[in-house]
């Protein structure tokens, strides 16, 4: 039977969280007997790394330059290339907590991807398509994601190859390496043109842009009308604006940053509203 894997990727700065909180939820919730787990290695500490590998997690070493959020795709296709897993669940590893048993997701749908769009508008792909490519291209990719919903990169289900190919078009379309953002649009422009399936938000269900709003009780998330969230993303780009803080597995964590969380959910708002009226 084909093995599945799960990919994440870390630096020394979230290796802890990876170790203590990823890696632990997901041991807890989840049923690894056929699945490999991977982590790309960008710099965690020796102590890191000898925990990780105790309990059977694979570390792959990452290149030392451009941006994490882009070299890990990247990465993530150079390890993948001479294996022959069936399925893949790239996520990523400093924001992201699993509270629920996942593994269904892989077996359905299995030829193509599966992913979540962000719940609200932010604007997006108007910002980071036009900063961040070469004229020509950057017209090309917004003719295929104008006025559709932003997919969001951070929980990804995938055919292993087609996540490769995802993979490579991102090393060959990215333009600027070292900047953050440009690996999400190319997710949106390669999965609008090939294809993909939006699953329940469960599977990667980010605060930030959630519409009708979330529970937390004794540090485990609920959704509003109170079913357990598979896979929590405290989504951001600093950590002064993600929603949560404390943000872990276990009942001491997980604080809403009420003003921050009620702060965004207005800017989101106004946005979509703005982008109704402009559009």
């Amino acid at each position: 039977m084909p093995k599945n894997v799960i990919i994440t990727c870390s630096n020394d700065k979230s290796g802890d969280f990876v170790v203590n909180h990823w890696y632990k939820s997901l041991k807890n919730n989840v049923n690894l007997t056929n699945i490999d787990v991977v982590v790309i290695d960008y710099g965690l500490s020796v102590e890191q790394k000898n925990k990780l590998k105790k309990q059977s997690v694979i570390l792959f070493p990452g290149e030392k330059k451009y941006h994490i959020v882009n070299k890990r795709f990247f990465d993530s296709a150079k390890y993948l290339k001479d294996k022959f897993y069936d399925q893949v669940l790239f996520a990523d590893g400093g924001d992201i907590i699993f509270q629920e048993e996942i593994s269904s997701v892989f077996e359905k749908n299995k030829d193509t991807f599966r992913v979540v769009p962000l719940g609200m508008e932010v604007l997006f792909f108007e910002w980071f398509i036009f900063n961040n490519f070469k004229k020509g291209i950057k017209e090309k990719i917004w003719k295929t994601v104008k006025n559709k919903p932003v997919i969001n990169a951070g929980v990804i289900f995938a055919p292993c190859q087609k996540f490769i190919e995802l993979c490579e078009l991102m090393k060959k379309m990215i333009k600027d390496k070292n900047a953050w953002g440009p690996d999400q649009i190319i997710l949106n422009y390669f999965l609008y043109q090939t294809g993909f399936k939006f699953i329940d938000n469960k599977y990667n269900f980010m605060m930030s842009t959630e519409e009708k709003g979330f529970i937390v009780k004794n540090g485990i998330f609920y959704k509003s009308n109170g079913k357990k969230i598979a896979i929590v993303h405290n989504a951001g780009q600093i950590d002064l604006t993600r929603p949560i803080k404390n943000f872990g597995y276990g009942k001491e964590f997980n604080q809403i940053k009420h003003l921050v969380y009620n702060l965004k959910k207005t800017q989101y708002k106004l946005l979509g509203a703005y982008k109704k009226i402009f559009s």
